[in-house]
């Protein structure tokens, strides 16, 4: 059973691919583990004071408020601890921390 309150201390990604026709983010781990996230679901999981209550910890966006259609205009590494997306609905705020991409990924 995975201790999902575990902090993720592994290595970054392998490789990390946007993937358009199926609308999801390819995350492919060095044990072998691979995700396609749904783009509209990942979106929802952004962590910036934007889509998260800096006091309340309350989610402010809504995965029904998110357009369905929404795709992936650029990626960016920042450092070797996140991925910054920049979404098609213009946000960009957002840094997913690879032990946060691990979660999404399990």
């Amino acid at each position: 059973m995975s201790n999902f309150n575990a902090e993720y201390d592994g290595p970054p990604p392998l490789r990390i691919e946007r993937q358009p026709t199926e609308q999801t983010l390819l995350v492919a781990w060095p044990d072998g583990l691979e995700a396609a996230l749904p783009l509209v679901e990942l979106r929802a999981q952004c962590m910036c004071a934007r889509c998260v209550d800096e006091l309340t910890g309350e989610r402010i966006v809504e995965l029904d408020g998110i357009d369905p259609a929404i795709q992936i205009d650029a990626l960016k590494l920042v450092g070797n601890y996140a991925l910054k997306i920049t979404w098609s609905d213009g946000h960009d705020t957002g840094l997913y921390t690879w032990p946060h991409l691990r979660r999404l990924s399990q």
